[in-house]
């Protein structure tokens, strides 16, 4: 069980966070990702693989002559000179035919995360299927109008458009560093004790939000882990000062919840509950299967404390 010993000052903590402004540069860079990422394609009228080229390719790694997890694909696509594959196989492309199959022989970066193809030679069996040339995209009215971005017809409103964008992206940032610098401050000012059940509590707080974040992209935690050469164990030892960190700030916004009597009535639960049902696409009687409204109170006051902690700090930034 958590002891306060200390809680620190918690209303007017001072930090200083500089407000970035959007700056043209950054525009432009959203501009030419645009025009990156809608590139399109037609077939070469040479039949010869450059670069820079677009192919289609069938492809199989083999190592010492056995073919490996993870070394197949068919109808690919690959930039030729994109540097998206292995060192050396874009490269030993180079010069194929369309109908051509050629093999293509590659060493695996020594930091490679397969540890049993780190440093290895391998041989890919490569086949290409088609070789195309980029349009070359033109930044105009009628290029924005061809990518359809709703209400957004020209250069000018696409330029609107990205700068209100990065604005609201900066104004989250400056908000999330104010917020962390602050809450720092907090722990560092106060004295507090926390089990090990609580710390515990916090690290796999921590790795579900590590779970999630890669089962986003398709992968297990235990994939990962294991392509970086690193186990639960050693993941749970580089997250310890962290959860331990999180374990006293929660001991402290309880501490603050408690002080300043927040809570919070039956009414702001419920409207609550109905928004994470609405976000969820779910029924709040879904939503009660899962979680109970005592946690949903215990978890808006904790965001009243932090509002109130943040609302009370002051940004000495000029």
């Amino acid at each position: 069980m958590s002891k306060i010993i200390k809680l620190g000052n918690y209303k007017g903590i001072e930090v200083e966070v500089i407000k970035e402004e959007v700056t043209q540069d950054e525009i432009e860079s959203q501009l030419n990702q645009i025009l990156e990422e809608t590139k399109t394609y037609t077939p070469k009228e040479s039949d010869t693989v450059e670069m820079g080229d677009m192919t289609t390719i069938d492809f199989e790694g083999f190592k010492d002559g056995v073919a490996f997890e993870g070394g197949k694909g068919e109808n690919y696509k690959l930039g030729i000179g994109s540097g998206s594959f292995i060192p050396g196989f874009e490269e030993g492309m180079v010069g194929m035919k369309k109908g051509e199959t050629r093999e293509v022989k590659v060493t695996f970066p020594e930091n490679y995360g397969a540890a049993d193809l780190a440093g290895a030679e391998a041989v890919f069996k490569v086949t290409v299927h088609e070789i195309e040339v980029e349009d070359h995209n033109e930044l105009n009215d009628e290029f924005v109008k061809k990518i359809k971005i709703p209400g957004v017809e020209t250069v000018d409103a696409l330029k609107e458009m990205i700068h209100e964008s990065l604005s609201q992206q900066k104004a989250s940032k400056y908000q999330q560093t104010f917020e962390n610098k602050v809450y720092d401050i907090l722990v560092s000012d106060s004295e507090v004790e926390v089990d090990d059940k609580e710390i515990e509590q916090a690290m796999s707080q921590q790795i579900q939000v590590m779970r999630n974040q890669l089962a986003q992209s398709g992968m297990q935690l235990e994939q990962y882990l294991q392509m970086m050469g690193s186990s639960l164990e050693q993941l749970k030892q580089q997250l310890l000062p962290n959860a331990k960190k999180q374990a006293e700030f929660e001991a402290i916004i309880q501490a603050v919840i408690d002080k300043e009597n927040l809570s919070t009535t039956d009414e702001e639960a419920d409207a609550e509950l109905q928004a994470i049902a609405e976000a969820n696409g779910m029924t709040k009687e879904d939503v009660l299967k899962q979680i109970t409204l005592d946690m949903i109170k215990d978890n808006f006051n904790k965001l009243k404390a932090t509002e109130l902690i943040a609302k009370h700090a002051v940004n000495t930034a000029k």
